[in-house]
């Protein structure tokens, strides 16, 4: 997998976690401010804005730790009644460390709004908040380790290479035509279609991308040269190297095809790997 898919596979699950959690934020707000107008008070978005943001921001600095919890504790990994007994035991421990975390969160900006800045905390407060804390905790070990589990599953599916094709479809209008691949020996763009230089100096355009070509017959040995051409390495028989960086691939057929400095390093690659097999 890509570097970046190492990093949508580590912090893909977060940034869903910090998504679902910013809905929230917009929604208690929101009700909040709707309570103030029912009890005909001023309304001031600001001390729900604090508690809000400051819950979040917890919640989130547990979220890593909760997904952990739950791949560790997923059957069959752990018995299923032992799994609920440790998630109770652990939502009750996420549950105040989130009630005494935004406490010490919002003093400052309590501070800075000029109201009252002590630290609020009580066994009463900390229950009140238990039956929501479990839910979060709850929902958030679901997004996390579920949208984990998915992203690392896709990873292993594109690492997974396509088995090498026999035979490629062409597509002439109406007629299908069904090409061997080993005798394909080079392959162009040309505009949206792409020349397949066959064996035997046949030409045959096909309408697709290069680059979804390459990705297609990638298993079947075939390596991108340059921006606009495709070769099938099995047909080249001997590289020569121009002074700029660049280098011509002579064929089998005698046919002769540049590639770009800028695809060097792969092609050196391809050719290492050839010459050890």
């Amino acid at each position: 997998m890509t570097n970046d898919g190492d990093r949508r596979g580590r912090w893909g699950p977060y940034a869903i976690a910090a998504g679902l959690l910013a809905v929230a934020v917009a929604g208690n707000l929101a009700a909040a401010l709707d309570r103030q107008l029912r009890a005909g008070e001023p309304v001031s978005p600001q001390v729900p804005l604090v508690d809000e943001i400051s819950s979040a921001l917890v919640w989130l600095a547990l979220a890593p730790l909760i997904a952990r919890a739950f791949a560790a504790l997923r059957p069959p990994r752990a018995p299923l009644p032992a799994a609920i007994a440790l998630h109770v035991v652990l939502a009750s421990i996420a549950s105040l460390v989130h009630y005494g975390l935004t406490r010490l969160l919002r003093i400052p900006a309590y501070l800075a709004m000029g109201l009252d800045q002590r630290l609020d905390l009580s066994w009463d407060g900390y229950l009140a908040d238990l039956y929501r804390d479990v839910l979060t905790y709850l929902l958030l070990g679901l997004v996390c380790w579920g949208a984990g589990a998915l992203l690392a599953a896709r990873a292993k599916a594109r690492e997974t290479p396509a088995p090498a094709p026999d035979v490629l479809e062409v597509r002439d209008g109406a007629q299908t035509r069904y090409l061997p691949v080993g005798e394909i020996l080079w392959a162009e763009a040309a505009g949206n279609y792409v020349e397949l230089n066959v064996a035997g100096g046949r030409k045959v355009l096909m309408r697709a991308t290069l680059a979804n070509l390459a990705q297609r017959l990638e298993a079947a040995g075939f390596l991108r040269v340059h921006r606009s051409r495709l070769v099938n390495m099995t047909a080249v028989a001997a590289v020569e190297n121009l002074p700029a960086g660049d280098a011509v691939l002579v064929l089998s057929d005698g046919g002769r095809v540049t590639a770009s400095r800028r695809y060097r390093p792969s092609l050196a690659l391809a050719l290492a790997k050839r010459a050890a097999a």
